[in-house]
């Protein structure tokens, strides 16, 4: 349904429009279309009389989550319906190396960073949706794995640099929408509007720690871009023109709290200010430039940069 309307907004809106424009009224009906489809139910009812016409009432269970925390927790069920880890299953099914996260935004695509769909494991070959703690069966969670159709990598990213690195990851099957399983919605507006975010992912919780089998949450801080342009001042080989404000956002804590090895390809959020029950996908986890340290940010990929790109992919 979402991929129908996507297309069809692309076609029926006015050629006047410039395209970032497009892109901004097809995320939001994108956004309104996945809260109509998970969070409203229609009740029909009469009243008890013969030939008492029948009326309909449409039910929202849109509910708020906790505020934003300070400092990481585990996400709680249903929370970050979203949220899906990305993967390499190896023949015969015998093992999977789980190393990024990602984003599903559409019934078939999944939202990542470039450098995590050709990671020294092998391909990405497979999605887990609906997920909580990898340690357990039994949470309130609707664990479903996904195999991959093919992805699509943007095509100003060059790795081994981390410019552009922003990714498409195709589902070989559509997602059937429920509590556990839904996407965030694109932004409507920048990110630059906002002072705080909320990561989440299973990455490692320290530098040489094994990943978290839970989601955990944290809330960071957007930064000037200046800092990220301090700590960029030296060449880096995954940065050789530094920090690029224009598609980078430069995110990070005062506290001991960060994203970290895992986390990439994982989202930062922000509630939408409408619907609380839905969430935007603001930036991606592209590169940590330490992990945990207090005032040192980490590199986020600009989402609302390339909506032009990512509307006009899902679309072909």
């Amino acid at each position: 349904m979402i991929l129908f309307l996507v297309s069809l907004l692309l076609y029926l809106l006015p050629c006047g429009f410039g395209q970032h424009q497009h892109s901004d009224i097809i995320s939001e009906a994108s956004c309104m279309s996945i809260k109509k489809t998970v969070f409203e139910t229609t009740i029909d009812y009469s009243f008890l009389f013969p030939g008492a016409p029948i009326q309909h009432r449409t039910v929202d269970n849109c509910r708020s989550y906790t505020p934003l925390i300070v400092g990481g927790h585990p996400a709680n069920p249903k929370e970050f319906p979203h949220m899906a880890r990305l993967g390499r299953r190896q023949e015969l099914g015998r093992r999977t190396d789980w190393f990024c996260g990602g984003t599903l935004i559409t019934e078939r695509f999944v939202l990542t960073a470039a450098h995590c769909l050709e990671s020294e494991q092998g391909e990405v070959n497979v999605v887990r949706l609906g997920e909580l703690d990898f340690d357990t069966f039994e949470d309130d969670a609707a664990p479903r794995d996904y195999n991959v159709a093919t992805y699509i990598i943007h095509p100003s990213y060059a790795d081994p640099q981390l410019y552009h690195d922003i990714g498409l990851v195709k589902l070989a099957e559509d997602v059937i929408f429920d509590l556990y399983k839904h996407p965030a919605c694109l932004p409507f507006v920048d990110e630059r509007y906002f002072s705080s975010f909320i990561a989440v992912g299973w990455g490692s919780t320290a530098f040489a720690v094994k990943p978290s089998t839970k989601l955990l949450k944290v809330k960071l801080d957007r930064y000037e871009d200046w800092v990220c342009k301090k700590v960029l001042s030296r060449k880096l080989e995954e940065y050789p023109h530094g920090f690029d404000a224009t598609t980078q956002v430069c995110v990070g804590s005062d506290r001991a709290q960060d994203t970290c090895n895992g986390d990439s390809g994982g989202p930062i959020l922000m509630y939408h200010q409408n619907y609380p029950c839905l969430y935007h996908v603001m930036g991606i986890t592209s590169a940590g430039l330490s992990c945990g340290t207090p005032g040192v940010p980490g590199i986020y990929t600009r989402v609302y940069r390339y909506l032009d790109w990512i509307t006009q992919t899902i679309a072909k």
